[in-house]
């Protein structure tokens, strides 16, 4: 088996709308902003470069293509289209499977007239909706745009699942599968109303005078390409690591079982990246195991800064790590992640001076 290499990058999420931009918020360490319960919406977003989608395509674009699209955009500006075309395509994305955008127009109109102006809602459905709607509609845009046929693989295992497109590409490219290399892409957003219902139902949103526990949720698309060769790499991906757990909690044990494993095989990092998305009870059962395992580690948490995207945390963490110079080239950092009723797992890189 060979290596895998971090060649390239590109971001566009809520607090980060490019590569520059994520370092400054990286450097700066300025927290994300916390709202009341009430203003917490997706922005409308719009894609920042439109020459890159057919008019007949703009049409069918859902909210969580335009970030990813813009995303690419991101990457594009540091590296020619057109090598991209034979790469191996992974996609970790949300879908919009729901619509629950339309009943937040209607409910918004006039919240106390709700139910007399339900029907409202079959005016504003759209036919078209059918095609936003699919799981796949962001890769069917990604690879329209790069004219990429190769592969195409959609996965969908909660918050891993950026991790798990990530341990897919890996395993790809250190086998030598595809010369030109695997992109992977994750775009995901935690301010959607079925999310931010779920969560407030639960308690677990963190807003202005509600402080102690929940997440502080924000959107965010992200793009890698990785290849076996380590010419100009910005990180050697050493392993990518899951452990199957079907919970909805996580305790100590379980990441005890993950994280000594991690040391018997590859011994103490020199960063830890924690997963904490804000729930304080989670938080407390992985801080528990790090301090039991790596008690001298160092270990940051970018979702103060970046927020909680869901799906594409992972891979935010990654690009945080990255654009981080208090993180110094050939330090080995260890970035953990879950996903509910999935599992749990770690991604250990080298951090490299490109």
């Amino acid at each position: 088996m060979g290596r895998t290499y971090i060649k390239n990058f590109g971001i566009y999420s809520q607090h980060a709308k490019s590569t520059s931009n994520l370092l400054e918020v990286v450097c700066c360490r300025k927290p994300a902003s916390i709202t009341s319960a009430q203003r917490y919406v997706s922005a409308d977003i719009d894609v920042t470069r439109r020459d890159l989608i057919k008019r007949e395509d703009r049409a069918v674009m859902n909210t969580i293509s335009k970030m990813a699209v813009s995303a690419l955009a991101d990457l594009l500006e540091k590296m020619d289209q057109n090598s991209l075309s034979q790469v191996m395509l992974y996609s970790a994305c949300d879908s919009e499977e729901h619509s629950f955008e339309t009943f937040r127009e209607v409910v918004h109109k006039d919240p106390e007239n709700f139910w007399r102006n339900v029907s409202d809602f079959n005016q504003l459905s759209n036919p078209l909706d059918m095609l936003r709607l699919l799981p796949t509609n962001t890769l069917y845009h990604i690879s329209k745009i790069l004219q990429n046929h190769h592969e195409g693989v959609p996965l969908r295992t909660a918050s891993l699942s950026g991790m798990s497109a990530l341990k897919m590409a890996c395993r790809d490219v250190a086998s030598g599968r595809n010369s030109a290399g695997a992109l992977i892409f994750s775009s995901a957003n935690m301010l959607s109303f079925d999310s931010l219902t779920v969560f407030g139902k639960l308690n677990e949103v963190r807003y202005e005078g509600h402080q102690h526990s929940g997440i502080l949720p924000g959107w965010g698309s992200v793009f890698l390409h990785l290849d076996d060769r380590p010419e100009k790499a910005l990180a050697e991906l050493v392993e990518v690591k899951i452990k199957y757990r079907p919970k909805v909690r996580f305790e100590k044990e379980d990441w005890l079982s993950l994280l000594i494993e991690q040391k018997s095989q590859h011994g103490t990092p020199d960063v830890i990246v924690r997963y904490d998305n804000g729930i304080v009870e989670q938080a407390k059962a992985e801080s528990d195991a790090l301090d039991e395992v790596f008690p001298e580690v160092k270990t940051v948490n970018y979702k103060t800064l970046i927020g909680y995207t869901g799906k594409s945390n992972n891979l935010i963490d990654i690009l945080c790590c990255l654009n981080d110079t208090e993180i110094k080239p050939g330090s080995r950092v260890l970035l953990n992640g879950t996903g509910i009723n999935y599992g749990l797992g770690c991604i250990l890189l080298i951090k490299r001076d490109a």
